[in-house]
């Protein structure tokens, strides 16, 4: 072969090489392409009922919850209600009309065994009082007639008021029977009994309204 064959073979050959070399280069130096990511699906939120207070919207307030009032009551200090009742012999007694007087007020029912328990005791403390207080027994929950026949079958003695709808009892908040309330001149509660007591806790109650009672025997 001819020198200038050999050389143009030769050139070839290099000029291939070189082609290859920066072909290979090129191919190296790129970066393969990634695919693009997509972002999950976030799927909705179940529905349920949620704390009001958690979902209010800023700036305003919740719909407040229906929530049950606490009953009325009398208590230790306060001032009694008025009680106006008719009594088993027809009369109406109102409170009222013995302001300026301590009053003991006893609530019960027939059917309470520890209520009628207690009335031959109101009965002799009453006798003891002679006039110092006045003493009133209301019966809950019974009709008119009943009361009036129990109570002329124990000749009983003092003035007794039929709370027949149970009004007074719930102003009063006079749910445990029997119970005794005991108001000084003013109309202002100073002691409460439940039943059951014994005798001292009653004279107790009475002398915190008429200091100079002395019980006898």
């Amino acid at each position: 072969m001819r020198l200038p064959d050999v050389l143009g073979v030769l050139g070839a050959l290099v000029v291939g090489g070189l082609l290859t070399v920066l072909l290979l280069a090129s191919a190296i130096g790129e970066s393969p392409a990634l695919p693009t990511p997509v972002p999950p699906t976030i799927p909705p939120l179940p529905t349920s009922t949620l704390d009001p207070v958690a979902t209010a919207t800023p700036g305003t307030s919740p719909e407040p919850t229906s929530t049950p009032s606490p009953a009325p009551g009398v208590g230790i200090g306060q001032r009694a209600p008025v009680i106006e009742v008719t009594l088993t012999d027809g009369s109406v007694m109102n409170t009222a009309d013995w302001a300026g007087k301590p009053i003991w007020i006893n609530f019960m029912a027939t059917w309470c065994p520890q209520c009628v328990d207690e009335m031959p005791m109101m009965e002799r403390y009453n006798r003891q009082l002679d006039g110092a207080m006045t003493i009133l027994v209301v019966d809950v929950g019974e009709d008119q007639a009943t009361v009036t026949e129990f109570m002329e079958a124990l000749e009983f003695g003092l003035p007794v008021g039929v709370d027949e709808e149970g009004r007074v009892q719930a102003e009063w908040g006079a749910y445990a029977l029997p119970i005794h309330f005991w108001l000084d001149e003013g109309g202002i509660v100073r002691e409460v009994v439940y039943g059951g007591a014994p005798p001292e806790i009653f004279i107790q109650a009475i002398t915190a309204v008429v200091p100079g009672f002395s019980a006898e025997d």
